[in-house]
């Protein structure tokens, strides 16, 4: 009788956990997704030459964004609880010869000018921080180019995107975390932005 009795509890405490539990990981980590593009752009030049400086801006983040198929805006700050920054990453890389590419160790050629860049091994994290005074997040940070040769630059690094960045949400507690899929203007099939220097 004991036997019958733990198999019965064992069996109700099955259905109970299976009755509430959730197999989508984002309403487990409080995670949602909006697409909104170009929110970071990339300051294309028709050519580069040794000591100019490529940079990477989110003049368009603003605090409010169009939502797709909705007159409303999203408030992007007040959804987050109030997330003061939103981040994302990047990578430079040279080509070798042929399909081989090389991570370029950037230094001080990295150059913060707006929110935070900070080089992390082979790639680069990117905060775009909130600005009170205009409702938007900055972001403004330039890489040096000092040797000649073939770039590409991608958004791709720690995230599954092939057009453009994913930014997510700083969000403290258990506010929700909002992670924004952007598209990139200049980017190839591939998610790079080639270049040259001269």
């Amino acid at each position: 009788m004991k036997t019958i009795q733990y198999f019965f509890l064992m069996v109700l405490a099955t259905v109970l956990m299976a009755a509430d539990c959730s197999n989508k990981d984002s309403e487990f980590y409080n995670d949602v997704f909006v697409k909104v593009p170009n929110l970071i752009e990339i300051e294309t030049q028709s050519s580069y030459s040794v000591n100019d400086i490529l940079w990477i801006n989110s003049d368009n983040f603003s605090r409010y964004l169009v939502q797709p198929n909705s007159a409303k805006m999203l408030d992007s700050f007040k959804t987050t609880g109030g997330a003061l920054s939103y981040n994302f990453s990047y990578v430079i890389e040279k080509q070798v010869v042929g399909d081989e590419w090389i991570a370029v160790a950037l230094g001080a050629d990295l150059i913060n000018q707006k929110g935070n860049a900070t080089e992390d091994e082979d790639f680069v994290n990117g905060s775009c921080d909130y600005n009170e005074t205009t409702k938007n997040y900055d972001f403004r940070s330039g890489i040096k180019l000092t040797q000649t040769g073939v770039y590409r630059l991608s958004f791709g690094y720690n995230s599954t995107s092939t057009t453009g960045v994913e930014l997510r949400s700083n969000s403290i507690n258990n506010n929700l975390f909002l992670n924004i899929d952007s598209n990139v203007t200049g980017l190839n099939g591939d998610g790079y932005y080639l270049f040259s220097v001269y």
